[in-house]
């Protein structure tokens, strides 16, 4: 088996902070910034809000374009809690793994169904990240259910673990 990185960011924070946040509203003011930045031309991001957590993945040709997408989202939305800044910077943008982490993300929701509701996870390239509201247990419960699945190269936590 092999071994996996887990990675937590970990927030303590009580269900109100996540009321009244409209996470599509965040993503679209952030994918019109980054759409509109010319410094960003040729990179390929996505972007996932949950409850006010915002996830960046997908890959950039340098350095300079990863600084640029979080100054974008920065001044994109004031609804954002926490920018979480994942993009790979790469020599050529590849694409080759979307279908099997299309298909390992259904699995890994399918999965951890039943061990929570509140939990979503994006699958990058193999790597899953998990974001949302959870109680102790099930983040535990959650990243040890993940961590069995074949595919998943590594787990990134972040996760807002409620009281």
């Amino acid at each position: 088996m092999n071994k996996l990185a887990i990675t937590l960011l970990l927030t303590l924070a009580g269900p109100v902070l996540a009321q009244g946040i409209d996470d599509s509203s965040i993503t679209t003011r952030i994918n019109r910034a980054i759409e509109r930045s010319d410094e960003l031309e040729g990179s390929d991001i996505q972007v996932t809000s949950v409850n006010g957590f915002v996830l960046l993945t997908g890959q950039v040709l340098n350095a300079d374009q990863k600084q640029k997408a979080s100054v974008a989202v920065a001044f994109a939305t004031d609804d954002m809690r926490r920018l979480i800044n994942e993009l790979e910077v790469v020599n050529t943008l590849d694409s080759s793994f979307r279908d099997s982490d299309a298909a390992l993300q259904s699995h890994i929701m399918d999965e951890i169904r039943d061990l929570t509701q509140s939990t979503t996870a994006i699958v990058f390239n193999g790597t899953v990240h998990l974001l949302g509201q959870v109680k102790p247990e099930e983040r535990d419960a959650v990243a040890t259910k993940i961590s069995k699945i074949p595919g998943v190269k590594s787990i990134r936590l972040s996760f807002e673990v409620l009281p």
